[in-house]
């Protein structure tokens, strides 16, 4: 089955307002990958300010041992969430657990997540400092930098999520449809998308359900423009989406874990396509473009493509479950790494030139 890559673009300052909030620990069931989501962001670090800034979001507690990360959201070089599970505090079973960094990664503190018992979460993205989103069998909405969680109505069986722009896009029974990151009734936006859809800005692209040969990119209440995409019949494709171009990449039939790849670049949104090298045959493929190199993350490995060459930049001996590239020099991988027992994140402030695992 295609995988689509799903990108979330957002470039955010921190604004006022702090509480302080116990984390909520919660029951957790292992959940079925979905379409990856993750946060980009294309400003730099916040300069240090000379006087004492209130933060958004709860002050936050020790992050529980033994805990394991899922998935990750980031909306700058600083900033980010961690959705995972630490073994319950009665020594039964796991609960899940969010975790918050404010220094790209360096320290973490524990924050409340969706009070979801026995249901389970899959995927975690923010927005901004306040508005968040939590998948699972339900979608669950922060306005208030994750002190508080609440059930969105009539949103459950989310498979795909990003935000951008001030809306927050889903697909939802195939219908790709989006809402204010701030609260509000959801719209559809498109017909039926094929599998995914890639985010950034205003604009998304996806494949019309049933017709890979073609890819429509559309802004909130408009009709879209369909394209054709340069992918040979029978080959899926996967596309990321860049402030200064496009990448798509062709995947052929999977053949023993290994599946041929071919990428095309396109500087003008789509309309025309130059092709980029071949990445890397793993199977599985999800797609990160920054004006620091091409990225391509599979099921082991993440490959870069820089200086007109694909190069793998971080390779997994247990395989990777989630990754993103969240600026030009921030990324992160999570997965099994140097025989862990679960899984563990790994993170880079160099392009994926250099990774360390985070300690939380």
């Amino acid at each position: 089955m295609k995988r689509a890559a799903v990108l979330l673009l957002l470039a955010t300052a921190c604004s006022s307002g702090t509480a302080k909030h116990n984390p909520v620990a919660t029951p957790s069931v292992p959940s079925t990958p979905s379409a990856t989501v993750t946060a980009l962001a294309t400003g730099a670090p916040p300069s240090p300010s000379p006087t004492a800034v209130a933060l958004d979001g709860p002050v936050g507690t020790t992050v529980p041992q033994g805990f394991h990360p899922s998935s990750a959201t980031f909306i700058s070089d600083r900033t980010g969430w961690v959705l995972g599970a630490s073994p319950c505090p009665s020594g039964a079973g796991d609960c899940d657990v969010i975790a918050r960094t404010r220094d790209g990664g360096a320290t973490w503190r524990a924050i409340p997540s969706p009070a979801t018992s026995p249901d389970h979460l899959a995927q975690i993205r923010f927005a901004d400092p306040r508005n968040g989103f939590v998948t699972g069998d339900q979608l669950w909405a922060t306005h208030d930098g994750g002190a508080t969680w609440k059930v969105v109505p009539g949103s459950n069986d989310v498979t795909a999520l990003a935000a951008a722009a001030g809306r927050v896009w889903v697909l939802r029974e195939s219908a790709l449809r989006s809402a204010p990151v701030a609260g509000g009734a959801f719209r559809a936006e498109q017909g039926e998308a094929f599998g995914g859809f890639a985010l950034r800005g205003a604009t998304v692209v996806f494949h019309p359900d049933g017709r890979q040969r073609a890819l429509v990119t559309v802004t909130p209440g408009t009709s879209g423009r369909e394209l054709d995409d340069p992918c040979s019949e029978g080959d899926s494709s996967i596309i990321g989406l860049g402030m200064s171009h496009w990448l798509l990449v062709c995947e052929g039939d999977a053949g023993l874990g290994h599946q041929g790849k071919k990428a095309y670049r396109s500087e003008d949104r789509g309309h025309t396509w130059q092709p980029s090298g071949d990445p890397p045959p793993l199977t599985g493929t999800d797609i990160y473009v920054t004006s620091d190199g091409d990225f391509v993350i599979d099921h082991q490995e993440v490959a870069v493509y820089r200086g007109g060459m694909w190069k793998v930049a971080l390779g997994s001996d247990g395989g990777l479950s989630e990754g993103g590239f969240e600026s030009a020099v921030l990324g992160f991988a999570i997965g099994g790494f140097d025989g862990s027992a679960g899984a563990v994140m790994k993170i880079t402030h160099d392009a994926g030139r250099t990774w360390r695992t985070v300690a939380f």
